[in-house]
C-alpha cells in the first residue's frame, strides 16, 4: 500500500499540473489577447480579479462539500468542469459568443470557481494517505505540479502560436481536453483507498464547528499567512509574462519568454517546492521538531521572496551584480524569488492539516476564501497603475514583503502545540 500511496500522490501532482496549465494559458498569451481585443491593463487585471473572487467562493463551497462527499468522486467532477471552462476561453470573441471582454470575464470566473475544488480534495487525500511526518513532503509533491504546469504551458503555447491572428485560441482547446485522461487514472487508482477512514464531519453540527474554528487563534494566524503568501504568487503569475516582454521591463521577445525565461522561472518554483518538503523531513530526521522544521523552511523561503524588491533596480542598472549584465542579474534574482514564493506552500498546507481532521475541507475552504479575496483585490488596481505609469515596479515591491511577516507570526504567535 505504501507504493500506492505515493502513486496517488503522483496523480495529485498531475492534477495540480492540469489545474495550472488551464490557469496560466491566458497569462502566456496575455500580450496577444490584450492587443487583439484592445483591452486595457485594468481590464486584464479585472479578469484576473474575478477569477480570484470566484476561486474564493469555490474554496468555501467545495471545502464544505469535500467534508461530506468523498473526494474520489468530487475530485474528477470539478476537474472536468474546470477543463470545460478552460476550453470555452478559447472561443472568446467569436461570433455568437458575445463580446470578447465579457466572454473572457465569464469563462475565467467559471474557471476560478471550479479550479478551487482541487485543493480541498487534494488536501483531504494527503491527510488520509500520509502520516503527519510525511505530509509536508506529500504536499510538496502535490504543490510541485503547479510548477510543472506553469513550466510546460508556455512551451506548449509557444509551439502552437503563429503569426496568424487568433492562433492563441488552440492552446485553450488542447490543454482543456487533457483532464479526461486524469479522470480515468484517478478512478482506477483510488478504488482501494479507505475513504471512510476520515472522521464523519457530516454528523457534527455545522455552525458550532465554524464557531470553534474561528475561536482558535491558529486559524487567524494561518488566515494572515495564506493571504500573505498568495499576494506575491498571484501577482507574479498574472504580470510576469508581460513584464518579461515589456521593452521598459526586461525586454525579452515572446519566443524567449515562452520558450526559456518563463519555463526557467517555474522550474525554480518547482525546485523550491520540492526542496522545502524534503528539507522538513531532513531536519526532522536530525532531531528538529516537526513544528520547527516547518517554521525554519518557511522563513528561509520567505527571505528568498523578499529579493523581489531588488529586481526593478537591477533591471535598470541602478543596482548591479559585478560582472553580470543588468537584465541577466534581474532574471537570476527572480529565479531565487521563484523558489521562495512557492516553497512556503508545503509548510503552510501542513499547518492547515493540523487544525482539524474532521473539518479539513471547511478549514482549507475558509482560508482559501480569505486568501483569494485579499490577493485578487490587488489585480485591477495594479492594472490601472500600469496603465497610468507604464511601470511594473510596484508589483515587485508589493510582492516582496508579505511572506516574511507571515513567517514572524508562525514563530511568535503559533505556540508549541503538539502536532496531530
Amino acid at each position: 500500500m505504501n507504493s500506492r500511496k505515493w502513486w496517488i500522490c503522483g496523480l495529485l501532482l498531475c492534477a495540480s499540473t492540469i489545474n495550472y496549465m488551464d490557469r496560466v494559458t491566458l497569462a502566456s498569451v496575455a500580450r496577444r489577447v490584450i492587443e487583439e481585443f484592445s483591452l486595457s491593463k485594468q481590464q486584464y487585471g479585472m479578469i484576473e480579479q474575478y477569477f480570484g473572487y470566484a476561486f474564493a467562493v469555490g474554496s468555501v463551497v467545495f471545502g464544505i462539500l469535500v467534508d461530506r462527499v468523498s473526494a474520489r468522486w468530487l475530485y474528477p467532477a470539478v476537474l472536468l468542469l474546470w477543463s470545460a471552462a478552460g476550453m470555452m476561453t478559447g472561443l472568446a470573441g467569436l461570433a455568437g459568443f458575445g463580446s470578447a471582454f465579457g466572454t473572457l470575464l465569464f469563462c475565467r470566473t467559471l474557471l476560478g470557481l471550479f479550479e478551487s475544488g482541487h485543493w480541498p480534495c487534494a488536501l483531504q487525500t494527503t491527510q488520509i494517505l500520509l502520516e503527519p511526518k510525511d505530509r509536508a513532503l506529500g504536499n510538496g509533491v502535490l504543490q510541485s505540479g503547479v510548477s510543472i504546469g506553469a513550466i510546460v504551458t508556455p512551451v506548449i503555447v509557444g509551439a502552437m502560436l503563429t503569426s496568424a491572428p487568433g492562433s492563441w485560441r488552440l492552446p485553450f482547446l488542447i490543454i482543456g481536453g487533457i483532464g479526461l485522461l486524469w479522470v480515468v487514472a484517478w478512478i482506477y487508482s483510488t478504488r482501494e483507498v479507505q475513504w471512510d477512514a476520515r472522521p464523519k464531519a457530516v454528523r457534527e453540527p455545522f455552525w458550532p464547528a465554524v464557531a470553534e474554528l474561528v475561536s482558535d487563534r491558529r486559524f487567524w494566524i494561518l488566515a494572515f499567512a495564506v493571504s500573505a503568501i498568495n499576494v506575491p504568487w498571484g501577482i507574479f503569475r498574472v504580470w510576469l509574462p508581460l513584464v518579461f516582454q515589456d521593452p521598459h521591463g526586461l525586454g525579452f521577445t515572446e519566443a524567449e519568454t515562452l520558450g526559456r525565461v518563463l519555463p526557467g522561472y517555474y522550474i525554480m518554483t518547482d525546485v523550491g517546492c520540492l526542496a522545502a518538503g524534503w528539507a522538513t523531513v531532513w531536519m526532522h530526521g536530525r532531531g528538529t521538531s516537526v513544528l520547527n522544521s516547518r517554521r525554519v523552511v518557511f522563513t528561509v523561503c520567505a527571505g528568498l521572496t523578499m529579493l523581489a524588491m531588488l529586481v526593478p533596480g537591477l533591471s535598470r542598472g541602478d543596482l548591479a551584480i559585478p560582472g553580470v549584465p543588468a537584465r541577466v542579474a534581474a532574471t537570476l534574482v527572480m529565479m531565487l524569488v521563484a523558489a521562495g514564493s512557492l516553497g512556503v506552500y508545503p509548510c503552510y498546507y501542513a499547518f492547515v492539516q493540523e487544525l482539524s481532521r474532521a473539518r479539513l475541507g471547511l478549514v482549507s475552504g475558509m482560508l482559501g476564501f480569505l486568501a483569494w479575496v485579499s490577493g485578487s483585490s490587488l489585480q485591477r488596481p495594479l492594472g490601472a497603475y500600469v496603465d497610468q505609469t507604464g511601470s511594473y515596479d510596484i508589483a515587485f515591491l508589493i510582492g516582496a514583503w508579505p511572506s516574511i511577516f507571515a513567517a514572524a507570526l508562525l514563530w511568535f504567535a503559533w505556540g508549541g502545540e503538539k502536532e496531530a
